[in-house]
């Protein structure tokens, strides 16, 4: 699998991804549109202009999966998949209400790059156990 596992998106005195840029672009070579799911926020709407912006200065295009219909079709046409970071049980608890763990388990494991940052990292992991988010919300598992 093609993993870029981040524990944070920031880190103190650079900007939003700057800590990685090489990293990402490596991970991303191939790839020219990645589909986002911003599900940890409660602000997705800002969370997705914030990353469709920092992708574009690296030559990405970038989905929302929360701005269109139909998730499951947007991650089965996904190249590649960014998992941002926020609350792990607000994460967990959209990804299963719109059926999404097994497309994107799928779509990985056949070799679609993913990038996990903070909550998305967490999600890439065998269990959610260890995250130190509070349980705001409770996912079915």
């Amino acid at each position: 699998m093609r993993l870029l596992l981040l524990s944070s998106s920031k880190v103190h005195g650079s900007g939003y991804l700057d800590h990685c840029e090489d990293f990402i672009r490596d991970h991303f070579s191939g790839v020219d549109r990645v589909l986002f799911v911003p599900y940890a926020a409660h602000d997705r709407d800002r969370y997705a202009d914030q990353v469709r912006s920092r992708f574009a200065a690296l030559g990405l295009e970038t989905d929302s999966v929360h701005e269109g219909d139909d998730p499951v079709a947007a991650v089965e046409r996904a190249q590649a998949f960014f998992v941002g970071g926020g609350n792990t049980f607000r994460l967990l608890a959209e990804l299963y209400n719109n059926r999404l763990l097994e497309p994107i388990r799928q779509k990985v494991a056949t070799g679609a790059p993913y990038m996990g940052s903070s909550a998305g990292t967490n999600i890439a992991c065998p269990t959610v156990r260890t995250t130190n988010d509070m349980p705001i919300v409770y996912p079915p598992s």
